[in-house]
C-alpha cells in the first residue's frame, strides 16, 4: 500500500504527488465507505459485469488521458464500479479480479444505476468519513507565473472562488491545484468542459483579491464580490479557472529589473530561462509557455499586452476585435483601446474560446488577399526577415494567392480623406494613440487615488515607471504637460478617421495583412533597457499600435520554422484559422 501523508486538513501526499482534497461531497458511500482517508477510483462498466480486462483497459485509458490519476491510486484503494444496470442480483466477481484486488490491498464496491443522472464522473477521488471528494493535483509554480492559485468556493455559488489554502513539496515555490480531466467528459452543452484556464489579475473573481499588479490597489479594494461576465460564460461552458496570473502594475508594460516593484515578475521558460517576460500580461504568457497542465491563458490587450508576451514566450496569441467579448468585470486601462486577449500553445485552443458560445467564426471563409506593407518590411534584422519570408511563402501556397505589396503611407497620400491626405500618415497619427492612452491611463484611476488618500491618509505607492506614465497623462499646463480631454478626443477621432479609411481602402472582409512583431536576439531580465526602449513609439502608425488604433484583431503566430513544416504537411493547422 502506498504511504498516505496528511499534510493539512485538505492536502494529501500519495506516493510522490500531493493533492488538494476538494471539500464538496461528490457521493456518499454509506456503510461501504471508510472513516479513514483512502484513495478511491470510480470506473464505469457495462451491465454485463466486472472483468479484469475491463478494469485494466479503463485504468490504461485513465493513464493516457489524465495527469491527476497515477499508479498509487490502485493501492489500498476503494474501486467503485458503476454498472449500467439496476438489477437486483449481485454481479459475479471473477477470481482474477479478486486476486487483483488482494494483490493491491484494495476492495471493490459495486454501484448500480438505471440512468446516468445518478452517476458521478470516472476518475480518482479520496474517501473520507464514507464520503467521496475530488482529487486536485498540486503543481509547483517555479516560474512564478501566478499571483494566486484558486479553487471553487463550494458554497453553492458557481462563479465564486477562494484562495488555495495549501502548500506542498519543497515550500520554495507556490502551488496550483488542477482537477482530474476525467471529471469532464465531452459534452455538447459544455464545449469547454475541463479546460484549465488562467486569468490575468485585472479580471475580477468573486471571493478573490484583484491586485492589478499593485499592492496599493489590492489593499484598497480587497476581496471582490463579482466575477467577470466573460469568465462566467466560460464557467457555464465547463471551463475550470485555476488561478490568477501576474501582470505589470495598472497594465503598464513593466519589465524587470527596474520596473516591477510590488510583485516578483515571472520567469520566461525560453532559452536559458533568464529572458525577460515582456508586456503587462506577463504571467499569462509565462503560465501557458511553462506548464503543459494549463490549457488557455486569458489576458487583456490595450497597446500590446497580449501580443508582446506572445512574441516573447513563443506562443499563439490574439488581440480580439474590440467588443467581441465582454469586458464587464475587468478593471479598465484605456477603455477605447482595451480588448480581450487569449494565449495558448495551439491555435485550436484559442479557437475553442473564440468560437464559443456565440459562434463568432461561423461563416468565415479563407482570405483571398494577403497585404505585405512595405512601410514595415523588410525588417532590419536579416534573420527575422528570412523567417517572415518563409512563413509568407507557406501561407501563399496554402491560400493559393500571391501577396500584394502595399505602401500604406503612399496610398493614404492619394486616397486618404481630403482634409488629411496631404499630411503624412505617420504625422497625422503622431499623437492619435498617445493622447488617449496616457489621458485615460491616468484618469481611469482617479477614484482609486482619491479614495486611497481619504482612507489611508496618504498617496498610494506606484512604481517610478507608472509615476512617469501618470504624470504624462495628467493635465498640468503650468508644468508643460498638456494632455487634455480635448486632445484625447481628437486622438480618438483621428484613430476613427484612419480606421474608416483602412477598412474602406485596404482591409476588406477577405483580406489579411502581415505585420512584423517581436525584437531580435536576447532580452535578458537582468539588463536595464536603453533609455526610451519599451516606451510609446513616435507615432501610432507602427506595427504594434496600428491594429490598436484601427480596432483590428491581431494574431501572433509562433515558431515560424516549425509552423511552416506543419502547414505544409498538415492542413489542419491552417484550417483552424482559415
Amino acid at each position: 500500500m502506498a504511504d498516505i501523508v496528511v499534510q493539512e486538513h485538505c492536502v494529501v501526499t500519495l506516493g510522490s504527488i500531493s493533492y488538494y482534497v476538494r471539500s464538496r461531497i461528490e457521493k456518499s458511500l454509506g456503510d461501504q465507505g471508510s472513516d479513514h482517508l483512502t484513495p478511491a477510483i470510480v470506473v464505469d462498466l457495462p451491465h454485463s459485469g466486472v472483468t479484469l480486462e475491463q478494469l485494466e483497459h479503463s485504468f490504461a485509458g485513465f493513464y493516457a488521458e489524465d495527469d491527476v490519476f497515477q499508479q498509487a491510486f490502485l493501492h489500498g484503494s476503494i474501486i467503485i464500479v458503476q454498472l449500467d444496470t439496476y438489477a437486483d442480483a449481485e454481479p459475479i466477481v471473477p477470481d482474477n479480479v479478486q486476486q487483483f484486488l488482494q494483490s493491491h490491498s484494495s476492495r471493490l464496491v459495486i454501484s448500480r444505476h438505471s440512468s446516468s443522472d445518478s452517476r458521478i464522473p470516472q476518475g480518482p477521488y479520496f474517501s473520507k468519513n464514507r464520503k467521496l471528494h475530488q482529487a486536485w493535483r498540486l503543481y509547483e509554480d517555479p516560474f512564478h507565473s501566478f499571483v494566486s492559485a484558486i479553487v471553487p468556493s463550494d458554497d453553492g455559488h458557481k462563479a465564486r472562488f477562494k484562495p488555495l489554502p495549501v502548500t506542498a513539496y519543497t515550500g520554495i515555490h507556490p502551488v496550483v491545484a488542477v482537477p482530474s480531466r476525467l471529471y469532464f467528459p465531452p459534452s455538447n452543452d459544455k464545449p469547454l468542459n475541463g479546460k484549465r484556464v488562467t486569468v490575468k489579475d485585472n479580471f475580477h473573481l468573486d471571493g478573490t483579491v484583484t491586485t492589478m499588479g499593485s499592492r496599493s490597489y489590492a489593499t484598497y479594494y480587497g476581496f471582490q464580490h463579482t466575477t467577470s461576465s466573460y469568465v462566467q460564460d466560460l464557467l457555464r461552458q465547463g471551463a475550470v479557472v485555476i488561478g490568477k496570473t501576474k501582470m505589470g502594475a495598472f497594465t503598464g508594460s513593466e519589465a524587470p529589473p527596474e520596473k516591477t516593484i510590488d510583485y516578483f515578475p515571472p520567469f520566461n521558460p525560453r532559452g536559458d530561462g533568464y529572458q525577460g517576460p515582456s508586456g503587462s500580461s506577463m504571467g499569462a504568457g509565462s503560465s501557458i509557455a511553462a506548464y503543459d497542465w494549463v490549457d488557455i491563458s486569458l489576458g487583456t490587450d490595450t497597446t500590446g499586452s497580449i501580443r508582446m508576451p506572445a512574441a516573447s514566450y513563443g506562443v499563439w496569441g490574439i488581440r480580439a476585435t474590440p467588443s467581441t467579448f465582454s469586458l464587464e468585470g475587468v478593471a479598465p486601462s484605456v477603455p477605447p483601446f482595451d480588448t480581450l486577449g487569449i494565449l495558448a500553445r495551439t491555435s485550436s485552443e484559442i479557437l475553442s474560446l473564440y468560437d464559443s458560445p456565440k459562434k463568432t467564426l461561423a461563416g468565415i471563409t479563407k482570405p483571398k488577399r494577403v497585404l505585405y506593407p512595405t512601410d514595415f518590411f523588410p525588417m532590419k534584422n536579416d534573420s527575422q526577415q528570412i523567417m517572415q519570408e518563409e512563413f509568407l511563402d507557406v501561407l501563399e501556397k496554402y491560400l493559393g494567392v500571391r501577396h500584394e505589396k502595399v505602401n500604406i503611407s503612399e496610398r493614404w497620400s492619394t486616397t486618404g480623406p481630403k482634409n488629411a491626405q496631404n499630411i503624412p500618415l505617420s504625422d497625422f497619427m503622431k499623437k492619435s494613440g498617445y493622447w488617449p492612452n496616457f489621458y485615460d491611463g491616468y484618469h481611469v484611476y482617479d477614484e482609486f487615488r482619491s479614495g486611497y488618500q481619504d482612507k489611508f491618509g496618504k498617496k498610494p505607492y506606484v512604481s517610478p515607471f507608472m509615476t512617469t506614465r501618470w504624470y504624462e497623462g495628467s493635465t498640468r499646463r503650468q508644468r508643460g504637460i498638456d494632455t487634455t480631454v480635448e486632445q484625447r478626443n481628437q486622438g480618438l477621432q483621428e484613430c476613427q478617421t484612419v480606421s474608416d479609411w483602412v477598412y474602406s481602402e485596404l482591409l476588406h472582409p477577405d483580406t489579411i495583412m502581415l505585420l512584423p512583431v517581436g525584437r531580435p536576439g536576447a532580452n535578458y531580465r537582468d539588463t536595464i533597457p536603453e533609455p526610451g526602449r519599451g516606451g510609446p513609439p513616435d507615432t501610432a502608425f507602427s506595427p504594434m499600435y496600428f491594429p490598436t488604433a484601427i480596432g483590428a484583431p491581431h494574431l501572433i503566430i509562433p515558431s515560424i520554422h516549425y509552423l511552416a513544416i506543419c502547414w505544409e504537411n498538415d492542413s489542419d493547422v491552417a484550417n483552424d484559422f482559415f
